[in-house]
């Protein structure tokens, strides 16, 4: 893992971070489009052939399980478990329950504008799989859905040999939620945002995934709604204080483990610090479960970084914009941390808390883009409808105005359609 210099090597830092991102796209771009293609000729046929060469199916079933098949399959989750996901799900309840906007009316002589918010009627909740599995990013994408008000709640996975994880089910069954398919990847994205065969062409898709997932998303945006570009994980770590090498070591690798595209970044004043760090990532990664993963994130998608100005390490931050930021030290520079997708401060605010039972989200922006759009959230849901009325007194005050208006842009047609309401 290389250590940059700040102070010398600020560009060339910044140029390794977007050369990272810009490969993860371009690895995968060609091979979601052929994904695209395949799916839009043959249909329902190429989702159960992309079933059968990447998630392992060995016969046919059903893309939608039944109510049946989702309780059956969440028999083995056991009741202490089920408590651990209803607690999960309360407090990311409470806190989201914080979002919603009110209603805005603004009146001026004349004129009438109403400013509402209404939910979007139909979205995908798309919960990774296959290397891992998230109840949380289920819980995640749901609850804020269904505080919006959103009608019609769909969700899928990755399904190895047709299977659901168990704990996907026991948190479907506990949100309420029905319309459950086993579809991952690229094809998800595509089916559900064209209504491929007996699946459900949906109005806003949200969810993390993977680098495929990502890329499919960006596709077809405009066609439906998407919350961000959630892809692999982004995690930096600053510490303008020297702290527990180890401790920094297991968030590290906390992230790391999500996905081999992981990328984690150390931040620290002090060289000693650093390789305090790197000895303590040698020492504990044998103890990792995922260490293949995360052996290979941190290889060829990670960095430390020794700076001696605070200042110029927040600025770099801000411009990276990574996905998750750590931050330890004084709480004077916290208003400085502008654009990571979320900021996690002081000693114990560890991301994976973030992940699971603080309360707010983790389906967040990558990529960078953190710098013009937040986490998921309630309003993600919601969209605004505006409501319009003048009297004729308006009109008449301001009609001549806007007719002028549009013989500068050369409208005529705006311009008449002004004298012909002045008329009535």
């Amino acid at each position: 893992m290389k250590i940059w210099h700040l102070e010398k090597e600020k560009n060339n830092l910044l140029a390794f971070v977007y050369a990272m991102r810009e490969k993860r796209r371009k690895n995968v771009g060609r091979s979601v489009m052929a994904i695209k293609k395949t799916l839009l000729a043959e249909k329902e046929k190429a989702l159960i052939e992309f079933a059968r060469k990447w998630d392992g199916w060995e016969k046919d079933y059903p893309l939608k399980l039944t109510k049946k098949e989702i309780e059956r399959a969440a028999q083995p989750v056991s009741a202490k478990d089920i408590n651990v996901l209803k607690g999960m799900t309360r407090n990311v309840t409470l806190y989201h329950r914080t979002q919603k906007p009110v209603k805005h009316t603004y009146h001026r002589n004349g004129i009438t504008v109403i400013d509402e918010r209404i939910p979007v009627e139909r979205i995908l909740v798309y919960v990774p799989g296959g290397k891992a599995t998230y109840p949380s990013s289920l819980i995640m994408g749901v609850v804020p859905a269904q505080i919006a008000g959103v009608k019609h709640i769909n969700v899928t996975t990755p399904a190895s040999n047709g299977r659901v994880d168990p704990y996907i089910c026991a948190c479907c069954l506990l949100l309420g939620v029905d319309n459950l398919y086993r579809i991952g990847g690229a094809q998800a994205i595509y089916a559900f945002s064209y209504g491929i065969g007996n699946i459900p062409k949906v109005d806003m898709i949200v969810g993390p995934g993977n680098a495929f997932v990502e890329e499919a998303k960006r596709d077809v945006y405009g066609w439906v709604g998407i919350d961000m570009l959630a892809g692999p994980t982004e995690l930096i770590i600053l510490c303008d204080k020297t702290f527990s090498p180890g401790t920094v070591a297991w968030d590290m690798f906390s992230q790391a483990e999500h996905d081999e595209m992981a990328m984690v970044g150390f931040f620290s004043r002090s060289k000693e610090h650093i390789y305090d760090v790197l000895k303590h990532i040698e020492k504990l990664i044998s103890f990792n479960k995922r260490q293949d993963v995360i052996e290979k994130a941190l290889r060829q998608n990670s960095f430390m970084v020794h700076y001696t100005d605070t200042a110029s390490a927040i600025e770099t931050i801000n411009t990276i914009a990574p996905e998750h930021l750590e931050y330890i030290g004084d709480r004077a520079n916290e208003k400085e941390l502008k654009y990571p997708g979320i900021i996690y401060t002081g000693s114990y605010t560890t991301v994976a808390m973030g992940d699971y039972y603080i309360g707010t989200n983790h389906i967040l922006p990558t990529g960078g883009a953190g710098r013009f759009i937040g986490g998921l959230s309630v309003e993600t849901f919601l969209r605004r409808k505006t409501l319009v009325r003048i009297d004729k007194g308006f009109l008449n005050k301001y009609g001549d105005r806007a007719i002028r208006l549009s013989h500068i842009e050369g409208l005529f047609a705006h311009g008449e359609a002004i004298k012909a309401r002045k008329g009535l």
